[in-house]
């Protein structure tokens, strides 16, 4: 059960990275296809902003997913050993 607990984290922890890699490349896009306007100077520190706070969350939930797969392969490595 609590392997299944620890899988089940690690796979919502991947899907969310995943998901905030995915929102950082779209923002990204909008940045490069932003037309040079008087507006676009703010539009662009918004989406700088925005940027500098996805890629915190990202490198949170990169440790997140690394902290997760460790204790899984520490847990695998010591079920192997217990049925030794």
């Amino acid at each position: 059960a609590m392997k299944r607990s620890l899988k089940r984290r690690l796979l919502r922890s991947r899907i969310a990275l995943n998901n905030t890699i995915h929102t950082i490349l779209n923002i990204n896009k909008k940045r490069k296809n932003l037309q040079y306007t008087k507006d676009s100077r703010s539009e662009e520190n918004k989406l700088n902003e925005e940027l500098k706070l996805l890629n915190k969350l990202a490198a949170q939930q990169q440790t997140l997913v690394q902290k997760y797969e460790k204790e899984l392969s520490l847990q695998l490595g010591s079920a192997e050993q217990s049925s030794n």
